[in-house]
């Protein structure tokens, strides 16, 4: 980034860019868990969920791509290996259920995920709106796609019928 672009974020460029790295380890850990799901689950409802999953793993790889620029852009150092993600990440990885039949199991935990994506956004929103305008918008966007995955795994979880 630009001399001026980081100093006209100030003394908060380095929390912004802490915050961006924990969202880099979630996402990573989403992306890979949402794949692993589309492989994994198995049974009557699968075929749909797993569809479901693997366009959900592509959107949180995009998520990863962004934030991944915005940390180098601010003049940080992105999450360097996979093996971070689960000390940097903000929220713990979710192994799926041992049964690759409890597709509900899947979908409840993975709704659970995208809650605490839509925190994390939100709060990243907060910290940056005043200071960081980009980190903000970047922010905003990814809190919408997570709104929309929350609403599309409700959805889903009323339907259900066992």
């Amino acid at each position: 980034m630009g001399t001026v672009g980081r100093e006209i974020i100030g003394p908060e460029a380095d929390k912004i860019i802490d915050l961006l790295n924990q969202g880099i380890a979630a996402e990573v850990n989403d992306a890979y868990r949402y794949l692993l799901l589309s492989r994994y689950a198995a049974g009557i409802y699968s075929r749909p969920v797993a569809e479901l999953f693997e366009r959900t793993s592509q959107h949180e790889w995009g998520h990863v791509a962004l934030l991944m620029d915005r940390v180098t852009q601010l003049g940080g150092d992105p999450m360097l290996a996979p093996a971070e993600a689960g000390e940097r990440s903000y929220v713990a990885y979710q192994p799926p259920p041992k049964d690759p039949a409890d597709v509900r199991g899947m979908v409840r935990d993975s709704l659970a995920g995208e809650r605490a994506a839509i925190r994390f956004y939100r709060n990243l929103y907060d910290v940056a709106r005043e200071v960081d305008p980009v980190t903000a918008q970047i922010a905003r966007d990814a809190l919408a796609d997570e709104i929309d995955d929350e609403d599309e795994l409700e959805r889903l979880l009323a339907g259900w019928h066992e």
